[in-house]
């Protein structure tokens, strides 16, 4: 008997693509959205998450959620709301598409409020995963689609690198999850591309591609807050976004493959396709050849073969109850690793 999952967010960048591969792989998927809108070959549910009615009535037999929330002022209550829906309609498992670097306790306001988010998952009494997915590569066609189809991208981020991954890859790795949750519970997924580049080199590479040029300038934090208000952007969302950049700028979401492979859940995760676990008595933190603190004295790294995809050899996935990492090798973001 085929388990339902219901994909909220199903009309955005992540959602979009992972009904698809859902679908394709035969997996009972419902897609969720604020509109409700038709998706061909799918069932379709109206999920407001500020509507109590609603979210009963689209997590009605749904056995799986794949949570993801707008990214807004009331973002930790709504997902109070869907959490507190979830446990009333008896689902089974939740995996809670998060941030890179989600921390509660984080100064931070990007990963502050996508950590608290976490913790209300963690703290549902409903079998959890969190998947931590870096910045899109996707984000130059949509949010900065526009200024670079104009020839210039203008960002507060200074030269500051990101390893971009593809939502493609996201998906691949939540359809995986969503279609086999038993094996997954109470994971942390941090999913990063193999390659850190500058706004600078992504634009001389997509300038490369196009025949033209495309030039990045780095704007001051000021003038940045200046132009999003001018837009009409509340202070809310504008200190996130902020937060986001200053992250760039000082070089903290450049992590990828090249810091892993000198860790040593990377090389067991290399060398096996089974569970290993490494036990340390009497040390109470350690930490990985990469310096991520492992919270908790098991860590464990298993390989999952992605099914339907030729062009994507496996995912390597790896993580403590407080502490994950991911590897994928595929042919859209290439290998991956990240804590």
């Amino acid at each position: 008997m085929f388990s339902t999952i219901l994909v909220t967010g199903a009309t955005g960048t992540i959602g979009r693509e992972l009904v698809q591969q859902l679908k394709a792989s035969g997996a009972h998927v419902v897609a969720g959205s604020p509109s409700g809108k038709t998706i061909e070959g799918v069932e379709t549910r109206r999920v407001d998450f500020a509507d109590a009615a609603s979210l009963a009535s689209a997590l009605q037999d749904v056995d799986t959620l794949f949570l993801l929330l707008p990214l807004q002022a009331d973002m930790v209550q709504l997902a109070s709301n869907a959490v507190a829906a979830a446990r009333t309609a008896g689902v089974k498992h939740i995996v809670r598409s998060s941030g890179a670097g989600a921390d509660p306790a984080s100064p931070v306001s990007i990963a502050r409020v996508q950590g608290q988010v976490d913790q209300l998952v963690i703290d549902s009494g409903i079998a959890w995963t969190l998947t931590r997915p870096n910045c899109f590569m996707q984000n130059y066609l949509t949010f900065y689609g526009d200024m670079v189809r104009a020839g210039a991208l203008y960002l507060p981020q200074g030269d500051g690198k990101v390893s971009f991954i593809d939502v493609r890859d996201i998906a691949a790795v939540n359809a995986t999850i969503l279609q086999h949750p038993d094996g997954h519970v109470g994971k942390v997924y941090s999913l990063t591309g193999g390659e850190a580049l500058s706004n600078a080199e992504a634009m001389a590479r997509i300038g490369a591609a196009l025949g033209r040029r495309i030039d990045y300038v780095a704007v001051s934090d000021e003038a940045a807050i200046v132009s999003m208000r001018d837009a009409g952007m509340d202070d809310w969302s504008i200190e996130v976004l902020m937060s986001l950049s200053r992250i760039i700028a000082a070089g903290y979401a450049a992590g990828s493959v090249r810091m892993w492979r000198s860790c040593w859940a990377a090389r067991l995760a290399a060398s096996t396709a089974s569970w290993r676990t490494t036990w340390r008595p009497g040390v109470k933190r350690q930490r990985c050849a990469c310096g991520a603190p492992l919270h908790r004295r098991l860590h464990q790294t298993r390989i999952i073969r992605l099914p339907g995809r030729p062009d994507f050899n496996a995912a390597r996935l790896s993580g403590s109850a407080s502490n994950g990492c991911v590897t994928i090798a595929g042919a859209t973001s290439a290998p991956i690793a990240s804590c």
